[in-house]
């Protein structure tokens, strides 16, 4: 499932959620811009 787009004010959020939810397994974090000042925010994990 392709990530949510999320409004450039919330990028911060959106990450530290996403560090929150996954901690240490965290390999790798990008964000990439959409459409409409949108950005989707994808994750890889590793292992903890």
């Amino acid at each position: 499932m392709p990530p949510e787009p999320v409004p450039l004010f919330l990028v911060p959020r959106a990450v530290a959620d996403e560090i929150r939810r996954h901690g240490r397994a965290v390999r790798e974090i990008n964000v990439r811009r959409t459409r409409n000042h949108q950005y989707a925010i994808s994750v890889e994990r590793g292992r903890p």
